[in-house]
């Protein structure tokens, strides 16, 4: 099929954005998204997500976007490819914008009816988009996107901004006359990215250091035994310590590093959660589901450390990052952080 321009101003009826289902991915959906509603000021454009990501997005309420939840993966009210087509037919979309690779993703556009349907030739589907476009693997997360937005218009735009989520205020006790970090160091079921626990608490000891420092842990339900396990063993080393992991939603989880002085974390969302936030961070990156510069956020306030490992075992490799070498970009970091708020 053709890559006939879509004329926003013919356009009758409401854009549809299907959203990827990791919170990077997803987070990184945001300069494109922005895209959108400039396009289409007076309609709504709405996402259709995951139900999990649903709080994420309460803290981008300013990108004026409408959420969609995607019954298909809910727990509660799980719904067929075909049930979720009819819930979308109703609602009028003239235009969908597939941020995922997924064939049933692009059916699932068709099926509701939408006529205009932009993606990424990719995985069989380029026979059910009207506006189908080759994928360049080269191009990073957040490019790929814009570029996807951008080139079904008629390449309007010359550039994009960076994502942007709003913490509301934290209901941690926070050190007001020190600083405040988050590290998020995974747990096993981070395969390859995971920070071993013996780096990690080595990590701890170091930054416990820091004069007046607070230190908070971070991961989700499944990370919630290895935290307390890591906190256990701060503790028994006179290191004092707050473990959050397990004990948050997703919406606190922005809120709560949004409040932080910086952050030490594994290539995962949590850093491009703090990009989005403007915090100050320390990326961790071993070898990932993604290639680091595919990914990597587009920030000022990042350290990325990369490892120069020759292990033959990728669960490995993220060791040859020191614990002293994370400790060091966390004070530059801080120094700079401290420098232009001067």
């Amino acid at each position: 099929m053709g890559n006939k321009v879509i004329v926003s101003s013919k356009l009758d009826g409401a854009v549809l954005a299907i959203l990827p289902k990791f919170i990077g991915d997803a987070i990184n959906t945001l300069p494109a998204l922005a895209l959108l509603k400039q396009l289409y000021p007076t309609q709504r454009v709405c996402i259709l997500i995951r139900p999990h990501l649903a709080e994420l997005f309460t803290r981008a309420a300013h990108y004026g976007l409408e959420i969609i939840l995607d019954d298909r993966h809910s727990r509660n009210k799980h719904q067929g490819l075909y049930g979720m087509a009819s819930q979308l037919k109703h609602q009028n979309f003239a235009l969908a914008v597939l941020f995922r690779g997924s064939l049933t993703d692009a059916l699932l556009a068709r099926l509701a009816g939408i006529k205009n349907v932009i993606g990424y030739a990719q995985n069989a589907r380029r026979p059910l988009l009207s506006h189908a476009f080759k994928l360049n693997l080269c191009h990073h997360y957040i490019y790929r996107y814009c570029k996807l937005v951008n080139d079904a218009h008629g390449r309007p735009f010359t550039h994009f901004s960076t994502p942007k989520l709003i913490a509301n205020e934290s209901k941690l006790t926070l050190s007001k006359q020190g600083k405040n970090v988050a590290l998020y160091l995974g747990g096993k079921v981070k395969g390859t990215r995971y920070y071993p626990q013996k780096l990690a608490l080595q990590v701890i000891q170091h930054v416990s250091t820091i004069q007046n420092i607070n230190i908070f842990l971070l991961g989700d339900q499944s990370e919630q035994a290895e935290m307390e396990a890591l906190a256990a063993q701060s503790i028994s080393k006179g290191i004092t310590i707050c473990n959050l992991a397990g004990s948050m939603s997703l919406a606190e989880l922005v809120d709560n590093i949004g409040a932080m002085d910086a952050v030490i974390s594994i290539d995962s969302g949590p850093m491009h959660i703090a990009a989005a936030c403007e915090v100050p961070c320390v990326a961790i990156v071993g070898h990932g589901t993604s290639p680091w510069s595919l990914v990597a956020p587009k920030t000022r306030k990042l350290i990325a450390l990369t490892h120069q490992s020759m292990s033959l075992s990728e669960v490995d490799m993220i060791q040859d990052i020191e614990p002293a070498r994370i400790y060091h970009s966390l004070l530059e970091l801080m120094r700079d952080q401290h420098t232009n708020q001067s």
